[in-house]
C-alpha cells in the first residue's frame, strides 16, 4: 500500500501556482518561431543531461528561462549516480519528460506522452564526499 502525504491548502495553492507559471512558459516557447529558437540555440548552445544527451530545443528554452546560464542538468537520482548531490535549498527546473505509454495485452506499445519533471543544473550540486575507513 502506497503512503501519500496529506497536502495542506497552502501547499496545493503553491503547486498550482508553479504549474501555472510552467504552462505560461511553455506557451511562450511555443509562440517562438523556429528561427527564434535556433538563433538562441546557436548563441548559447544546447543544454545537456549529466548522462551526455542533448535536451530538445523546447526543454533547452524552458531551462534557460528558469535559470539563465544553465549548462548541464539531471534529476535528483541522476546526480546521485554521478557522485553529486543537489544542495539544500535549491529549486529545480521544470521540463517536459517523455514517457512511453503502457503496453497493450497484445504487447503493442502505447502512445508516448509527456509529463513535467524537475531537473537541477550542475551549479546547484556538490560532489559527494565519501568517508574512507582507516
Amino acid at each position: 500500500m502506497a503512503y501519500r502525504k496529506n497536502i495542506t491548502p497552502e501547499q496545493k495553492a503553491k503547486s498550482e501556482e508553479r504549474r501555472a507559471k510552467f504552462r505560461a512558459m511553455v506557451k511562450q516557447v511555443a509562440a517562438m518561431s523556429d528561427a527564434e529558437r535556433l538563433a538562441i540555440l546557436d548563441r548559447v548552445g544546447a543544454v545537456v543531461t549529466c548522462e551526455g544527451r542533448a535536451l530538445s530545443a523546447t526543454n533547452t528554452m524552458l531551462c534557460l528561462m528558469q535559470l539563465p546560464g544553465v549548462s548541464m542538468v539531471g534529476g535528483f537520482k541522476q546526480w546521485i549516480r554521478q557522485g553529486r548531490a543537489v544542495m539544500k535549498g535549491e529549486h529545480g527546473i521544470s521540463i517536459w519528460i517523455p514517457c512511453a505509454g503502457k503496453k497493450s495485452d497484445e504487447g503493442e506499445e502505447g502512445e508516448m506522452y509527456f509529463t513535467s519533471g524537475t531537473v537541477f543544473d550542475i551549479s546547484q550540486t556538490a560532489a559527494i564526499e565519501l568517508e574512507v575507513a582507516a
